[in-house]
């Protein structure tokens, strides 16, 4: 077992502009969210409705070949050319709780049973540790996922697009910034 592996990442509070709000109606920001997640965004980010374009399913996920994934990015970062894509995710996921105890087999969540696969050696880790450190794992994967389509590779290699990673933590009411400065993803 790999010693990097099985290290926290980096997680610092987040501050309400992090991104800061233009207060202009052009969404600037894209957010992917989890379907069951009761972060808000605007709330926390300190900016209004208008300035998101939110696209969210299950488990916060970037699947190629997903209709509705694939012409929100597109539309977001060649369209409206967004600033920002910030990857959410929230511990106490519970689809990816499940998928991280039971390994769920719908085709489509394939993606975040080969991710645990690649990291079974978190099942060392304590549960509701191991269910977080998975957590965080994921949009860690989903943030890797954007940055390998064209657009948005483009988009940052021009200087105009930044990916961010963000886990709620919804019990404590705090989301907070991701780095993969300790965490071999």
């Amino acid at each position: 077992m790999s010693e990097t592996r099985l290290r926290r990442l980096d997680t610092d509070p987040l501050e309400s502009n992090y991104i800061p709000s233009l207060q202009q109606t052009t969404p600037e920001v894209l957010w992917v969210g989890c379907s069951d997640s009761n972060f808000k965004e605007c709330t926390m980010l300190n900016i209004l409705d208008d300035e998101l374009l939110v696209l969210r399913n299950i488990g916060n996920m970037i699947i190629d070949g997903d209709l509705s994934c694939d012409t929100t990015i597109k539309h977001a970062v060649v369209d409206l050319q967004v600033k920002h894509i910030v990857v959410c995710g929230h511990y106490g996921c519970r689809i990816v709780k499940a998928t991280a105890r039971d390994g769920l087999k719908d085709p489509w969540l394939s993606k975040l049973n080969a991710l645990y696969s690649a990291h079974e050696d978190i099942n060392q880790l304590p549960v509701s540790e191991r269910d977080r450190a998975f957590i965080e794992l994921n949009v860690l994967d989903q943030i890797r996922s954007l940055r390998k389509r064209p657009e948005v590779a483009n988009g940052i290699a021009l200087g105009r697009l930044h990916i961010h990673g963000i886990v709620y933590d919804s019990e404590a009411e705090t989301a907070y910034r991701l780095s993969e400065g300790q965490r071999n993803a």
